[in-house]
């Protein structure tokens, strides 16, 4: 049985929108809706910001007007979504007919939530010294060589049900104008399963992620580790998550491959700072708590 897709796009950068939804416009069925919720203060026409693809009455652009964050922009994409099933998919993801079939059935099939691998597509450049396979997630994509996990550059869900069980996401959580906090949809897909929903990882499917140069830049991944910290410790996660940055980051052998151990300390102790430098913000806002 094939069912009726929503595939929601959700930016606060308006220049990549035309490609986003060129990739994806040619994998739609007849009955799928393209969503996209533009997270940014312009609200220029349609034709300015998606180009043709306005003229395509299967196709929506949502304003938020202002930077309202991810999380604000996937809420409002679950409210506004005409159908049962949604696919999220970030504006620098290349899906593929594959992938869209496999999660359309997935869904089809009774679960409430699924997620594809997601691989580094670095469009012709190198990777740098200071990037191994365990920095990888920073990028929003899975090692190569361990299980993936269902992460928001390519999940789809059944509305319905998380309405039903009473989940949205955390809007304390996400990316909001420059910042680049996270934990967004791996919190919203824990608190789903939590209550009961059922959840797949197409272990064997996958979609890939564009990596632009400015991305594999040192500055910019300990930014995202930085931010992975202060993300840890906004969901209540600090301690739980900086081991697991620590088992992300470290090789399967550390003594027989050291650079990659040290760019495991270095990266994790990244994420200390950002996770201390979050714990000093809180702590006098719950001292002035009565």
């Amino acid at each position: 049985m094939s069912i009726a897709l929503t595939i929601a796009v959700c930016s606060n950068r308006p220049a990549t929108l035309p490609g986003a939804v060129d990739r994806i416009l040619p994998l739609l069925d007849p009955e799928d809706w393209l969503l996209v919720v533009l997270d940014h203060p312009g609200s220029g026409p349609a034709a300015e910001v998606i180009g043709a693809a306005a003229q395509d009455g299967r196709v929506r652009l949502l304003h938020n007007g202002a930077n309202l964050g991810l999380s604000a922009s996937r809420n409002r994409a679950l409210k506004e979504a005409p159908t049962r099933c949604l696919l999220f998919l970030d504006d620098d993801i290349s899906p593929n007919t594959e992938a869209l079939r496999a999660v359309r059935a997935a869904l089809a099939n009774g679960k409430h939530v699924v997620g594809t691998r997601i691989t580094a597509d670095l469009q012709g450049q190198q990777p740098p010294w200071f990037l191994s396979p365990g920095q990888l997630h920073y990028l929003g994509c899975h090692h190569p060589a361990r299980p993936a996990s269902i992460w928001g550059g390519c999940f789809g869900l059944d509305i319905a049900h998380a309405r039903m069980l009473g989940v949205a996401f955390d809007e304390r959580l996400g990316r909001v104008g420059a910042s680049l906090a996270s934990a967004e949809d791996t919190t919203f897909v824990r608190t789903l399963t939590d209550r009961g929903a059922t959840a797949a990882v197409l272990y064997d499917t996958a979609v890939t992620h564009l990596i632009p140069a400015h991305r594999l830049r040192l500055h910019y991944l300990l930014r995202r580790a930085y931010w992975q910290g202060r993300s840890e410790v906004r969901r209540g996660n600090t301690r739980s998550g900086l081991r697991k940055e620590w088992q992300r980051n470290r090789p399967h052998h550390p003594a027989r491959q050291p650079r990659q151990t040290a760019l495991a300390l270095f990266y994790t102790a990244a994420v200390t700072v950002g996770a201390v430098r979050e714990l000093l913000v809180r702590r006098p806002v719950l001292e002035a708590k009565p």
